[in-house]
């Protein structure tokens, strides 16, 4: 069997984008009461666009409902619901992290707990403020858990997640363990490449090739020195020898078994795969553009293998010194 693009898969799942984001527009304008005013999801969300969302983020739109018609008018299918997702995900979090009432709503259901557990009475008069405050929008957040259901329906539909980055951004990319365990390895030495990883999932990336060969670049630079040193194992650290030692154990050897064959590979995918070089001798030449990014595909995988291999080395060295006590 063939193994299907990005779109044919969303479309073998018979997985409607467009309904979703019906649905989303009718969650959103469906009305409900706050304190005997009749008021919807897009009022709140219209407001704290007004009131909080930072100027560098609203670009040349002025209101919430402008934004979200600029978004679904410039994407399409499924690029438009998680576009859409994004940005009411970052609106949300800006305004909870900066209304001292929002932050504490809760949805009906956990005020019932609130109430349950131990009758709740505020002190002061400004706890008696915010107590009334979220006691009157428990509908507010009834109606934002019924968009996040939304969310996650199409989440779990097209094997997508929303995960928080540490600079505090949202962002929607395919589910990958092994992109999430490499991003937190990475993360120990150098957060930039860390999110890479991620981004490179990111579902606004599928077709843009410019983006993940410099994706790919920052990647193969991180990994050099390892991929050099491996290269001449005579002259190895300490260190590097032990993991090195542990990697023959797991990964195949060259013939004469002087080499890793994945970690020369990969050097060769990076060296002659259209990413470092511009001459005769690159694989590539003749791709048009899917083909290429398929190909870049294969090389960042093959990165995420790699660097787990490393990490494995080091699992197996500690592994053995625990065995020795």
């Amino acid at each position: 069997m063939v193994r299907q693009n990005y779109f044919e898969f969303i479309k073998s799942m018979r997985f409607d984008a467009k309904k979703e984001i019906d649905i989303v527009k009718k969650i959103l304008q469906e009305d409900f009461y706050i304190k005997n005013y009749k008021t919807n999801l897009q009022g709140f969300f219209s407001n704290g666009y007004k009131k909080y969302y930072p100027v560098e983020k609203k670009g040349q739109h002025a209101t919430f409902e402008e934004k979200f018609t600029v978004i679904y008018q410039h994407f399409t299918s499924v690029d438009r619901l998680y576009t859409v997702f994004e940005f009411i995900s970052d609106l949300y979090s800006e305004i909870i992290n900066k209304d001292k009432f929002a932050r504490n709503y809760v949805t009906s259901k956990e005020l019932e707990k609130i109430d349950d557990y131990v009758g709740y009475i505020p002190e002061t008069d400004d706890e008696r403020e915010i107590w009334a405050e979220v006691r009157s929008y428990t509908s507010l957040m009834d109606q934002y858990e019924k968009l996040c259901e939304r969310l996650e329906y199409s989440l779990d539909k097209t094997n997508h997640e929303l995960i928080t980055l540490d600079n505090g951004n949202r962002i929607i990319v395919e589910k990958n363990v092994y992109a999430s365990e490499v991003s937190q390895i990475l993360s120990e030495s150098n957060m930039q490449d860390a999110i890479k990883v991620l981004e490179y999932n990111h579902f606004s990336n599928k077709g843009n090739i410019q983006r993940k060969k410099e994706i790919l670049l920052s990647l193969a630079g991180y990994l050099e020195p390892y991929l050099e040193e491996f290269k001449r194992p005579k002259g190895l650290s300490d260190e590097s020898k032990v993991i090195y030692n542990e990697l023959k154990e797991v990964l195949r050897l060259n013939k004469d078994r002087t080499k890793i064959i994945a970690f020369d590979m990969l050097s060769e995918m990076y060296n002659k795969g259209g990413l470092r070089h511009n001459n005769d001798k690159q694989y590539h030449l003749n791709m048009n553009d899917e083909e290429l990014e398929k190909w870049y595909d294969k090389i960042y995988t093959s990165t995420l293998f790699v660097i787990l291999g490393l990490e494995m080395g080091k699992n197996l060295s500690k592994l053995n010194e625990l065995k020795k006590k």
